[in-house]
């Protein structure tokens, strides 16, 4: 069919064509923003990520050196505990300053324990046990073997013992479940 000027009628597909490509362009542009948005939202979690890291890194690198400081200084007393006879394979070292009363552990061999129980150091101070904190075993292959735990501090202590308690310790030792002990120069 011709219109009144005799040129033929134009069907609606350019028009739909057109459409289509205005509302791809819509939708294009809006998956850019949306991109540019995420990619500035991981670029932030980034930088506050090596922050968090960097902070991290900066107090572990202070309490290590802290460590190596206590364990170093010559003021510091090394005492070696055995295993009883409850445990013979047990063993440990107390890194111990009685002029800054600072106390390390560490731990050599100390099986890893059920979940509810806990390894707990004690200092015996004129035959009376000190409670200097708890602490987990280690699987033979597990790499907290040998890692410097910082304990509740003393300034005096004959000796050093450690027990299996219940999770989060007992207000006293449990005897029987002795794994370790240490004279210190003090009783030797």
């Amino acid at each position: 069919m011709e219109n009144s000027k005799g040129a033929p009628r134009s069907s609606g597909l350019p028009r739909l064509v057109a459409a289509a490509a205005v509302i791809l362009l819509a939708i294009v542009g809006w998956m850019y923003f949306q991109s540019k948005q995420q990619i500035k939202d991981l670029a932030d979690e980034n930088d506050r990520l090596r922050a968090s890291n960097s902070e991290t890194k900066s107090t572990i690198d202070k309490i290590l050196q802290e460590q190596k400081q206590a364990i170093g200084d010559p003021n510091t007393t090394v005492v070696n505990m055995v295993g009883t006879k409850v445990a013979p394979k047990s063993s440990a070292n107390v890194y111990w300053d009685s002029a800054s009363t600072s106390v390390y552990l560490v731990v050599k061999n100390m099986p890893k324990l059920p979940s509810d129980q806990q390894y707990q150091l004690w200092a015996l101070i004129d035959g009376k046990p000190k409670d200097l904190g708890v602490f987990d075993g280690a699987d033979s292959g597990s790499t907290n073997k040998n890692v410097i735990i910082k304990m509740k501090n003393t300034q005096k202590a004959q000796a050093f013992a450690i027990t299996i308690e219940k999770q989060g310790g007992a207000p006293s030792p449990t005897l029987e479940k002795m794994q370790s002990l240490g004279k210190t120069q003090a009783t030797q």
